[in-house]
């Protein structure tokens, strides 16, 4: 057993927990701060003290014992209140001499807290929620409550990010919720519930081989999803309703709101199953994190039940950009089997490398798989054509694809996935396979190009080595009408009457950066004679110069060919041959469509 290898282990990890102790107390400090300041401004703008809360009783019936309303309410709103999930009031505006809502009093509610511990349902009765709970307007839930005001219909939120004092100890609580305006009576009917683990990480724990964590650094919780639970080896949560007395070992562990102490207890523990020969690195990114610094994605061990498992990891501080974090984000991936597989294909690239024969013939079968043949339209006033340059360098990641389909439209495709050589040109094989697919639904452009970016994105969980652009849009014949979508990729040129322009239209965000990212159909009307290009950035980008001038490049490239009456017949080849020569810097893709 190495020794001084485990003391500096643990001399890294002490100094980690000092620094995490600092940024703790500087956060809950700046969050104080905030709070108090809203408080403040609420009694400098002559607020009036709390009414004294009583029981209604309605209509001789007495509400649930964890309910408490003020009198003159309808009899069935205590009712309402004790059957509700989660935090729950009835909420009376107060509005100021200017006729504009300034205020809301609480004249009913449930016993539960908008951060999820109870209280007694007397505690906010007949009391202004700027002063009891300041955190109600720094969350923007003042903002929900006068939309619903506004608009007299129910506004429902699941973004809220709500922080405040409950009983002088920070709070914290993601929340979803609706709020309701009660007809006839002009008050709200509010639900707030927390948002549940299973609604946060759906996407992110598939397999059992990720999983997320979140490190609220105002209230000292941890949020541990059961993946990364499970990859870590940590011990599960108590169930409901067990108490941590109820728990072995777990004697002086964080209850509702944990301690500074406490959440470095876990940082601590984390930072244990670590190898200790990655543990510099993981300190390195911990510290800077701490210190709101963006931390790259990497690679480490940790020791697990007396095994070793290779995860990649990756943290967030927020918000972006703060001089002090209030949370930081985790998100992990078990890749242990994975190294085998990279080994083995490492060795694979390598002898294709070593084969000249062997390299030719493979990046001619990507090359036909990627930019095969055009087959005949039925449109006889529809003419397509492609070219393709391959870069110095070989095979790359660009495809495209023209297809009718069975209701008529053509499907029109240009994509780019990130790289070179075969790694690249597999990945645009999968795309561009995947589309073909996806055509067959029926879905308009944007929903195939959302449905792609999902399959790239689960296929390399976001990883922006990985990422992809593309154009994807359908020609609808009869209409002569040509709908696109864009995933961060050049846009398509118009020529018309000789003169070309870049179409205008929303790009949406590259394929695989983010999941579930939205995007928009743009729409064009086609006339007669005009030429409609499709490209890859291999045809604009040179070594040296920006995208704007590669763009202009390109479309006087388009007004010269026009203007010579050379462009109509096979006009990518000519446009390729014109800009590019033989070989680009990297490849490049034009598909041209024609309409007479």
């Amino acid at each position: 057993m190495d020794v001084s290898s485990d003391r500096t282990t643990e001399d890294a990890l002490t100094e980690l927990h000092r620094l995490a102790l600092r940024t703790v107390a500087r956060a809950r400090h700046r969050a104080r701060a905030r709070i108090a300041a809203e408080l403040t401004d609420g009694r400098a703008e002559g607020q009036t003290g709390p009414r004294s809360p009583c029981v209604s009783d309605g209509a001789g019936q007495a509400p649930p014992s964890d309910v408490a309303v003020l009198p003159g309410l309808p009899s069935w709103v205590p009712a309402v209140l004790g059957v509700l999930r989660g935090s729950s009031t009835v909420l009376r505006p107060d509005v100021a001499p200017d006729g504009t809502v300034c205020d809301f009093t609480v004249v009913g509610a449930n016993h539960f807290e908008l951060s999820g511990v109870e209280r007694g349902s007397f505690d906010f009765l007949g009391k202004r929620l700027s002063e009891t709970r300041p955190g109600v307007r720094t969350s923007g839930i003042y903002d929900v409550y006068r939309a619903a005001l506004e608009k007299g219909t129910p506004v429902s939120s699941d973004t809220v990010d709500y922080v405040d004092v409950v009983d002088g100890v920070l709070q914290r609580a993601r929340l979803r919720g609706t709020v309701t305006v009660l007809p006839g009576l002009g008050l709200l009917l509010t639900n707030w519930e927390p948002m549940g683990e299973a609604r946060l990480s759906r996407r992110v724990q598939e397999g059992g081989r990720m999983g997320w964590a979140e490190w609220d650094l105002i209230s000292g919780r941890v949020r541990w999803s059961h993946g990364l639970r499970e990859l870590l080896g940590l011990r599960a949560p108590p169930l409901d309703g067990v108490t941590l007395e109820d728990v072995p070992g777990a004697e002086g562990a964080g209850r509702t709101v944990a301690s500074a102490k406490d959440v470095a207890a876990d940082l601590i523990t984390v930072g244990r199953k670590v190898d200790p020969a990655d543990v510099p690195g993981f300190a390195a990114d911990m510290r800077d994190l701490l210190r709101g610094v963006e931390a790259p994605d990497r690679e480490l061990t940790v020791r697990v039940d007396g095994t070793r498992r290779r995860i990649r990891w990756v943290g967030h501080a927020q918000p972006e950009g703060a001089e002090v974090p209030e949370s930081l984000l985790f998100a992990a991936r078990n890749i242990t089997g994975q190294e085998e597989e990279l080994r083995e294909a490492l060795v694979e690239a390598e002898r294709l490398r070593q084969e000249a024969a062997a390299e030719r013939r493979v990046s001619e079968t990507f090359r036909k798989a990627l930019v095969p043949p055009l087959e005949a339209l039925t449109p006889p006033w529809i003419s397509v054509s492609s070219a393709y340059v391959p870069s110095d360098s070989g095979v790359g990641g660009d495809w495209y694809k023209c297809r009718e389909l069975p209701d008529g439209r053509v499907l029109l495709a240009v994509g780019d996935a990130s790289g070179h050589g075969v790694q690249a040109a597999s990945r645009a094989v999968q795309q561009r396979s995947a589309l073909a697919g996806l055509a067959y639904t029926g879905g308009e452009a944007a929903q195939l190009v959302w449905a792609l970016g999902e399959v790239v994105y689960n296929d390399y969980y976001g990883n922006l080595d990985t990422t992809a652009t593309c154009v994807v849009g359908h020609l609808f014949p009869r209409e002569r009408v040509f709908r696109w979508a864009s995933a961060g990729h050049p846009a398509p040129i118009l020529v018309r009457d000789g003169e070309p322009r870049l179409l205008e239209g929303e790009h949406g965000m590259m394929l695989g950066v983010l999941a579930d990212a939205a995007y928009t159909t743009n729409t064009v009307q086609l006339h007669a004679g005009d030429l409609l290009l499709l490209y890859t950035d291999g045809v604009v980008e040179r070594r040296g110069s920006d995208l704007e001038t590669g763009s202009a490049a390109l479309l006087e490239a388009v007004r010269t060919w026009k203007a010579r009456g050379r462009l109509a017949e096979s006009a990518a080849d000519r446009l390729v041959a014109g800009l590019l020569g033989s070989q680009a810097e990297d490849d490049a893709t034009i598909l041209a469509i024609q309409v007479s």
